[in-house]
């Protein structure tokens, strides 16, 4: 082999090699408003719920786009308590909020994610004013294990290999 044959033979095989680099990897647009179901790991209580704590939360299954994951089930998901109101007297009823704030994409991007969930104890103001100032009202629960679905903030590029 002379060396113009060496030399296009070298050239052939690293346009192969580098073709096969750079097209290896893909960008792909998780569109905003794209549901991603999860489940509530930690129950919560109006009666110990503090407003900025964090609750455990998972995304349940994966989040595909053309047949790629970009979401595994399983990946945590931020949780927050944004409200807490423990129940009171005069049959005032607890009220717990809770925001999901974001995962994280397999390449490691954080994905925004938006939802709230609420709940409210039963109140029993009137009951209270007629038959005893001192009745509280019911507390608010947010269940372990409750499933709900978030939504992608606004459109996030990920990176797939």
């Amino acid at each position: 082999m002379d060396r113009r044959q060496a030399f296009a033979l070298a050239t052939v095989l690293v346009t192969l090699c580098y073709g096969s680099i750079t097209h290896s990897a893909e960008d792909i647009v998780i569109k905003a408003g794209t549901p991603v179901p999860v489940r509530i790991l930690d129950a919560v209580s109006s009666e110990t719920a503090t407003a900025g704590s964090t609750v455990r939360s998972e995304v349940t299954r994966d989040i595909t786009i053309n047949g790629k994951v970009l979401i595994k089930a399983g990946t945590d998901v931020v949780a927050e308590i944004a409200y807490a109101q423990k129940p009171g007297s005069l049959g005032k009823e607890g009220k717990v909020n809770l925001v999901l704030r974001h995962t994280t994409a397999i390449d490691g991007t954080r994905v925004p994610l938006r939802a709230l969930l609420e709940q409210s104890g039963d109140e029993k103001v009137a009951l209270s004013w007629m038959v005893c100032p001192f009745i509280k009202g019911s507390g608010a629960m947010i269940s372990s294990g409750t499933e709900t679905k978030a939504y992608v903030d606004y459109d996030v590029k990920i990176r797939i290999d």
